[in-house]
């Protein structure tokens, strides 16, 4: 007897499920990328307000009017973007300004491959000139990086603007209406309920608090490193590390070359790659002990979804996607893990219960069970 799970019609529907799943991927993924100006700042204004929602529930529960949790979630994190810029502005103008030098000292610095890489280039532009058509146009010769001007630079302003406008209106109003959305969420499928939701975000809350700790600390100790190296900037330079690790896997590495380049310019010889060596291996210490530790297991997510999302995210909204990218794999696993019971990092919580029912075991394993998880 044909097995009916393999007949061509199912076989037929399985294909067309498939096309329609890919066909609809793909258009989700053209529409972020074409309505960044739009979708970044909505998205990144949820995550925020999920993030910092257990502020705005602070002031519900001591009774005080949602718009008050609202604004006090608003202006604490225009408060942080803020402190930021200024921060960051003198330092960045700063570097703007040295990079002809810093690129000369590295130049200075890296002259012992200069006369190998001069004489690849020199090949290279013979094989070109041999090569090249008769009665061709000459190469061009490489002319001066352009240098954005303040009229270019003005006519980004406004889209700048209207995205932050975005941020800041989609920010307060879901702080303003969570409880009345999470609820017709909860009215209109059979799976999200508000306490779901709600169990989801003090989730995200809590890694967003239990990872900024951990990364504000190993920023002072990045910063208390380099100063005891004599780095200039030490202090900026620890801030800098504190912000790239949100950003797992890609942020330590960018910030190791960068790192290893300031090393280069400013120390000779072993020492200049001290510094980068030292900081990639407080970052190996920290990602596989100090995080996993105070985060804990229950908390933490399957390495290559993390390096999907930050890959996915990054692709499509660059920087700002790398921030994202982890608080919203969280609350994801989260929903997934209080719609079905289930956790991809320790198994089916329902199920383990129930064949310890089944086999006649009492309680107190399974509050074993509780505790080591």
């Amino acid at each position: 007897m044909q097995d009916l799970s393999t007949t061509p019609d199912n076989r037929r529907t399985d294909l067309t499920r498939l096309a329609l799943v890919a066909v609809g991927a793909s258009a989700t993924v053209w529409l972020l990328e074409s309505g960044t100006p739009v979708f970044l700042p909505l998205v990144f204004a949820l995550v925020v307000g999920v993030v910092f929602a257990p502020l705005s529930n602070f002031f519900d529960r001591l009774g005080a009017p949602p718009v008050v949790g609202a604004l006090a979630v608003l202006i604490t994190v225009l408060s942080v973007i803020t402190l930021g810029v200024v921060l960051f502005y003198p330092v960045v103008a700063e570097f703007m300004t040295r990079v002809p030098f810093m690129w000369t000292e590295l130049q200075q610095s890296l002259s012992g491959l200069k006369s190998t890489m001069e004489n690849v280039e020199n090949v290279q532009n013979q094989v070109a000139i041999t090569l090249a058509p008769e009665g061709s146009a000459e190469m061009e010769a490489p002319g001066a990086v352009a240098v954005p001007t303040v009229a270019g630079i003005l006519s980004y302003l406004p889209s700048f603007a209207a995205q932050i406008m975005v941020f800041v209106g989609i920010l307060y109003f879901f702080l303003l209406t969570k409880l009345e959305l999470y609820k017709y969420i909860a009215s209109v499928t059979t799976h999200l309920s508000e306490k779901v939701l709600r169990r989801a975000e003090v989730e995200v809350s809590r890694y967003f608090l239990a990872i900024t700790a951990i990364n504000a600390c190993f920023g002072a100790l990045v910063s208390l490193m380099l100063s005891a190296y004599g780095m200039p900037n030490a202090a900026y330079w620890g801030l800098g590390a504190f912000l790239v690790n949100y950003v797992l896997y890609l942020g330590p590495i960018s910030f190791a070359i960068v790192l290893l380049l300031g090393g280069l310019i400013v120390f000779d010889g072993a020492m200049s790659v001290l510094p980068a060596l030292t900081y990639m291996l407080m970052n190996m210490t920290e990602g596989q002990f100090v995080t996993p530790t105070f985060v804990g297991k229950q908390m933490s997510v399957n390495p290559l979804l993390i390096f999907t999302s930050l890959v996915f995210w990054l692709w499509i909204w660059g920087p700002v996607g790398g921030i994202i990218a982890i608080p919203l794999l969280v609350w994801l696993r989260q929903i997934n893990k209080e719609m079905h019971g289930r956790d991809p990092i320790h198994g089916d919580r329902d199920e383990s219960r129930d064949l310890l029912a089944k086999t006649g075991r009492n309680s107190k394993p399974e509050m074993q069970y509780d505790v080591a998880e």
